[in-house]
């Protein structure tokens, strides 16, 4: 097996276990200005570890300090060579950016995508101190050069 193979077995296996752990949770499809634009691809589900409350549909309780682990499983319907991710904090004003997670994200699904093929997108994201204790609507986009994207959102609610 060379090194390649054992990398993607290996990212299998920990997302695989990862999901055992995670709970489904609730999300919607992100808003468009334009209400006939339509998702670049169709979002499966979305887990999210440690994740207690969404058997009851309300937000995920992370405490500040601790690593959330989040999953989702998506189809595009375009393809790309690279692309990148990030999850952001959806305000009235402007998206703001969540710390602590690479843009890159060929680091956390297989690159390059097809159009069509039913893929994992795993991240491990820090739920710094810093961040004021409240409910959050979380944006979670996938993009590419032409701008083509998923993007889905849920909601966490960050504790001390």
């Amino acid at each position: 097996m060379n090194r390649n193979s054992a990398l993607l077995v290996s990212l299998f296996l920990f997302v695989a276990l990862s999901m055992v752990y995670a709970e489904l949770v609730p999300w919607r499809q992100c808003p468009y200005p334009d209400p006939d634009t339509q998702s670049n691809c169709t979002i499966h589900e979305v887990y999210i570890d440690p994740c207690k409350e969404s058997a009851e549909g309300k937000p995920c309780k992370l405490k500040r300090g601790v690593v959330g682990n989040m999953t989702f499983h998506y189809t595009p319907s375009f393809s790309s060579e690279k692309i990148q991710g990030r999850i952001f904090w959806a305000s009235q004003v402007m998206d703001i950016p969540f710390l602590g997670m690479s843009p890159d994200a060929c680091l956390a699904t297989s690159c390059p995508i097809e159009a069509g093929q039913r893929n994992t997108y795993h991240v491990e994201v820090p739920i710094l101190k810093k961040y004021p204790v409240r409910t959050y609507d979380l944006k979670w986009k996938i993009w590419n050069e032409e701008e083509q994207e998923c993007c889905f959102m849920f909601q966490i609610k960050i504790t001390k």
